[in-house]
């Protein structure tokens, strides 16, 4: 590999967000039953990474139901609602991550 590729990949590495490791770490020790239980490094670092793959997964799906709703009110209302759609679109919440979570648990 040359060195304008790694430089390459080195700068598009160090731009993906995760979890922390420690964070993680904390997590788990927190709901261990004893309290000597240990979790090796790599364990750790998959984990943060499976929960950052989960994490992603739910923001893209959650923006695409938005914008299939916004579609098909656009489909059958008109603009003006698809207006009011678009701006609620932009504020996702709580719910709109609730009308997906099901399919998502199942998935992973």
């Amino acid at each position: 590999m040359s060195s304008d590729s790694e430089s390459s990949n080195a700068s598009s590495d160090a731009a993906v967000v995760t979890f922390n490791s420690k964070t993680v770490a904390r997590l788990f020790a927190e709901h261990f039953e004893r309290p000597d239980t240990r979790v090796s490094a790599s364990a750790v670092e998959t984990s943060a990474e499976y929960l950052r793959i989960f994490t992603r997964e739910a923001i893209w799906r959650t923006d695409k139901a938005l914008k299939d709703t916004i579609t098909a009110a656009e489909s059958r209302d008109g603009k003006q609602t698809a207006k009011i759609s678009g701006a609620r679109a932009r504020m996702m919440g709580a719910e709109d991550l609730e009308r997906i979570a099901g399919t998502l648990v199942l998935d992973f």
